[in-house]
């Protein structure tokens, strides 16, 4: 509970920092030459992704960002190849960072330039893709056995907007991915959630069943799900409902990079331990969304019941470590092999 309690203390901090995950550069600023005769409010511009110019980490999914200080319509980003052929894509807004998304990955350990062009002049970086997207070194069934350990250390939290960390900070438990089999066509992976502070599976909770195998046409990409879980925080179960990941495996296998996470937060989960933690003095779920609201961030209609009480989370540029351990899956907890023994559930 104190670990809970200590990350819900530094909501205030958040609400006066920038987006979650954001390295930035400073780029251009209101007082550089713009277009002549043209009026430019834009006070400053920054690279988001690349991290910075001359990058050699882009995943090469990835979208090319920028982070204004206020909108400018009229912006456009062009992003060429080491040929200076002209990529297709589409450009839209995104809170305040302008998205340059690519309408076919680009390619593996490659060069590439992004330009910038506002009213307050052209900026362009250029960066590198990384080696993740390269082919597998061996057979695509080396795969199958492997668990892999999701780490959020590191990882950009675009949604919720400036909370999104420190939400999913007060989960007690990591989240496991294991290959289950791989075809030509198909990867089938089994989830499970790891033992409180550490990164051995849980066999007192149940295994997160992934129904429908992932298309692995695009290897060494996969996505997998939506399925809903449930999590512990801060002593309490929360559902990450409709939970998604995609990424890719490395070329040796060892990890899982540029690994894409989303679902839902139901705040009415979060009601109990916010009250435990002093945060709340009532057990209203309107004053969880109340509680979030003040940093910019409203609750949304939850998937399940349409009710207005979810939050949103989208989580990239996660990576992933292949463990030792091989994924159990198993329908329910296991009295033989859970030591704090099972609940009955009659």
């Amino acid at each position: 509970m104190n670990r809970f309690v200590s990350i819900l203390g530094l909501l205030a901090l958040a609400a006066c920092s920038s987006k979650d995950g954001e390295d930035t550069a400073g780029l251009t600023d209101g007082d550089a030459d713009g277009v002549p005769g043209e009026t430019c409010d834009v006070e400053g511009v920054a690279v988001a992704y690349p991290s910075s110019d001359g990058a050699t980490d882009f995943y090469y999914r990835g979208a090319v960002e920028f982070t204004f200080d206020g909108i400018d319509d009229e912006a456009t980003i062009t992003v060429s190849d080491a040929g200076g052929n002209t990529l297709d894509g589409g450009t839209s807004w995104v809170g305040n960072n302008l998205v340059f998304q690519p309408s076919t990955p680009l390619a593996a350990q490659s060069d590439y330039s992004a330009t910038l062009s506002h009213c307050a002049g052209d900026s362009t970086v250029s960066f590198r893709t990384s080696d993740i997207g390269s082919d597998l070194e061996g057979s695509a069934s080396d795969l199958v056995g492997n668990t892999y350990v999701i780490a959020f250390e590191g990882a950009r939290f675009v949604k919720p907007a400036g909370v999104g960390s420190l939400l999913l900070g007060m989960l007690e438990q990591d989240i496991l991915l294991g290959v289950v089999s791989v075809s030509d066509t198909e990867i089938e992976m089994s989830g499970a959630l790891s033992e409180t502070d550490s990164s051995a599976q849980d066999l007192c909770e149940p295994s997160i069943d992934f129904p429908d195998a992932a298309d692995f046409t695009s290897a060494p990409f996969f996505s997998i799900g939506p399925q809903d879980t449930t999590l512990s925080a801060g002593g309490f179960d929360v559902s990450i409902n409709q939970l998604q990941i995609a990424g890719d495996f490395t070329a040796d296998g060892s990890q899982i990079g540029g690994a894409i996470l989303s679902g839902e937060i139901d705040a009415r989960d979060l009601v109990g331990a916010l009250v435990g933690g002093g945060l709340l003095e009532e057990e209203d779920p309107d004053a969880v969304c109340d509680l979030i609201g003040t940093f910019g961030v409203a609750c949304e209609a939850c998937a399940s019941d349409g009710a207005t009480y979810c939050l949103a989370i989208y989580v990239d540029q996660i990576t992933a470590d292949r463990d030792e351990q091989t994924l159990v899956v198993q329908d329910a907890c296991d009295p033989e092999a859970c030591t704090e023994g099972c609940e009955d559930t009659e």
